[in-house]
């Protein structure tokens, strides 16, 4: 009992050794504390955000506070049109930076700002959150350090179940949120979704502003990803980069039927061996509900990768209205009751290549 407590006093000395010297600091000391956010950083960096666009900016004002900024120019107007999922995205990095700071004794809180959206015609960055960090006691429940090995598997998976024990550990984080994870290894069931997925990524394409929207994420080359350090790589997303830019920037050479079954036969085959979906349902309709639910995704996917566990999220079938009413009526759900916000497959795969992360320096702002 008392080593216990000794221990307890031991780690907040420690968080409170690490902000002594720089507490109380105000502009002119900023560049002081940097050091303590960059580390942070270095993890929260490996966040996934939708189409990975990374709308990401720190300013740090001392070793105890920083302000996180969202970059307009990096939102998504066609494709995420009342920023719910960004808003989700940014809920991520910040769990992400208080994962990170646990490790160091340190606890991360968080003040919103007020919009209940994110601003699409604003020109500059816009404050999203007020950091803090203060000493703490309270252990870290997750090694930090998945979240660098965490990553989005598009590759085959190898037809391997999930074992029950790792599902209900799963879906009790869920439920401690307050939201409902689904699972499913019905072969009718996950081929309707594997099906839903694929007619519902094509008819989203043919929408000029959506198409023309992803291709400026488009990374076809390992060149262009290298320098951009965003967006979707074709050697991540399982394509050969040229017909991922022909599809993307000469889409009228896609448009006969037996072209689309050819690229439809690909993509189905990238599918090969999963045998498990899963859908997560619950509150998702103010930016407090998205920014808790990316915490909770974040939380999720650790937990998975801790278990060797890989997914690949089917966000088209949310997003699009006709596709999401069909998902809704095959899992037997009104739509209105608790929605249903993130649908994935999941299973075992070979290590998956990595798509680039903007880096610490990129980030953070600098006066």
């Amino acid at each position: 009992m008392h080593r216990r407590k000794f221990l307890h006093r031991a780690s907040l000395g420690t968080a409170a050794a690490l902000l002594a010297p720089l507490l109380g600091v105000g502009r002119a000391r900023a560049a002081e504390a940097a050091p303590l956010w960059a580390e942070l950083l270095e993890y929260a960096r490996w966040s996934p955000s939708p189409h990975n666009v990374q709308p990401w900016k720190l300013q740090v004002v001392s070793a105890t506070e920083a302000r996180l900024y969202y970059d307009p120019a990096r939102l998504l107007p066609h494709t995420d049109p009342t920023s719910r999922f960004t808003v989700a995205g940014l809920g991520m990095f910040i769990e992400c930076l208080r994962l990170a700071a646990l490790t160091r004794g340190l606890a991360l809180s968080a003040q919103q700002a007020a919009e209940p959206r994110l601003s699409y015609s604003a020109t500059g960055l816009q404050l999203f959150a007020t950091l803090h960090l203060a000493p703490t006691t309270t252990p870290a429940a997750l090694d930090r350090e998945l979240i660098r090995q965490r990553k989005t598997s598009r590759l085959h998976y190898d037809n391997r179940e999930i074992p029950l024990a790792v599902q209900h550990r799963l879906s009790a984080i869920a439920a401690t949120y307050g939201h409902t994870l689904t699972f499913t290894n019905e072969p009718a069931m996950v081929s309707f979704i594997l099906d839903l997925n694929r007619e519902t990524l094509f008819t989203d394409l043919d929408d000029p502003a959506v198409r023309t929207e992803l291709a400026s994420w488009v990374r076809t080359s390992d060149q262009q990803a290298a320098t951009q350090k965003d967006g979707l790589w074709s050697h991540c997303m399982g394509f050969p980069g040229r017909l991922m830019h022909n599809f993307f920037f000469h889409s009228e050479r896609f448009r006969s039927a037996w072209k689309r079954r050819i690229l439809g036969k690909v993509y189905t085959h990238s599918m090969h061996g999963t045998t498990t979906v899963a859908w997560l349902q619950g509150p998702f309709g103010t930016r407090p509900d998205w920014v808790q639910a990316g915490a909770l995704l974040q939380q999720l996917w650790l937990e998975m990768t801790r278990h060797n566990l890989y997914l690949h999220p089917f966000g088209s079938v949310i997003t699009n209205p006709a596709a999401y009413t069909k998902f809704s009526q095959r899992i037997g759900q009104a739509p209105a009751t608790e929605p249903a916000w993130l649908l994935v497959r999941l299973g075992y795969s070979q290590e998956p290549p990595r798509s680039y992360r903007l880096t610490v320096n990129d980030i953070l702002l600098h006066a």
